[in-house]
């Protein structure tokens, strides 16, 4: 799918500022075009990659006590899940409402419009009665959003351990924007991949088959051929490592060699010394401690930890306070 004519431009200005610093970087939300999207879906596939299968048993075996602690039968609601993806975990929690009856409307946020209309379609088909209204957009436009969408509480859901692609002080001052936008009562349902095993995390964002080497690769493809682009994917490879004090996997894309690429949309040409990386991406894993620190901190009231069997992911719930 073409990205639109403001999307190429903010795509554009994003790489032309992000490879002019040292060291250079590109924002991990230009992954996710079709392309991408077919392989995160693989990602999530690997046996290696335990998040989507921890968090799914969550949503699977604890969907009741969830919803029931987040009152979403008490009275009308909207749902806003931030990062949607395909809806995979979160149509459990939306049959249960809508089997039981709830008065809700389901908004997802997604920066990915192909990936919307496959759920709209999805939803469509498999929950035909469900209200949906769909918000094509980053995460902090959707904040903005959020607050005028009408005089409902909201429970907003932020799964699949997305808010790991933050820095701690960037998560901390997005939960404090969201606060800020929400209303006293609102809830959030927080996704996160919990500190365990490093070799259990590192195989994860580095798999033997290549399938994340591929995803992140697909993003010098994706310059080539909407901002005009010469990178030859072969003189570049993928790397990853984690930094077990900060919780942080970070993924880049490293020159195997000295070269020179040009990006033709903007006119610029950047150099590359052999090994210099491009960061491409933050996974950030949290102790349960780190959670309730970061809840307190930021005005959230921790409802509770639902943990799956191995203790590797929890969905925590959290009431604003204000």
């Amino acid at each position: 799918m073409q990205s639109t004519k403001t999307e190429v431009t903010q795509f554009a200005k994003d790489v032309k500022t992000g490879l002019g610093k040292v060291p250079k970087s590109v924002p991990s939300k230009y992954f996710y075009d079709e392309e991408g999207d077919r392989i995160f879906q693989q990602i999530m596939e690997m046996p290696e990659y335990y998040l989507t299968r921890c968090e799914f048993e969550i949503l699977e075996k604890q969907t009741k006590n969830i919803l029931e602690a987040a009152d979403t039968f008490q009275e009308p609601f909207n749902l806003v899940e931030f990062g949607a993806g395909d809806g995979f975990k979160t149509k459990l929690l939306l049959n249960y409402l809508v089997e039981n009856n709830a008065d809700f409307t389901y908004h997802p946020v997604d920066i990915s419009a192909s990936i919307l209309q496959e759920l709209k379609k999805d939803l469509d088909e498999s929950i035909p009665s469900l209200k949906v209204d769909m918000l094509n957009m980053d995460y902090f436009a959707a904040l903005h959003a959020m607050k005028n969408l009408n005089e409902r509480r909201t429970v907003i859901l932020f799964l699949g351990s997305n808010i790991g692609n933050f820095h701690y002080h960037e998560a901390a001052d997005f939960l404090r924007k969201l606060a800020n936008e929400s209303k006293e009562g609102d809830m959030l349902l927080l996704g996160i991949d919990l500190k365990k095993d490093q070799k259990v995390i590192v195989d994860a964002y580095n798999d033997p088959q290549g399938i994340t080497a591929a995803f992140n690769l697909n993003l010098l493809t994706r310059m080539n051929r909407e901002l005009g682009a010469d990178f030859r994917i072969e003189d570049f490879s993928h790397y990853t490592f984690y930094e077990k004090e900060t919780g942080e996997v970070l993924s880049f894309l490293k020159s195997l060699k000295e070269q020179k690429v040009s990006v033709s949309s903007i006119d610029r040409e950047f150099q590359f010394g052999k090994d210099e990386m491009i960061h491409t991406e933050i996974s950030k894993k949290y102790s349960l401690k780190e959670l309730e620190t970061i809840a307190e901190q930021q005005d959230f009231e921790v409802i509770n930890h639902f943990l799956d069997s191995k203790q590797y992911f929890t969905d925590t719930l959290w009431r604003i306070k204000k």
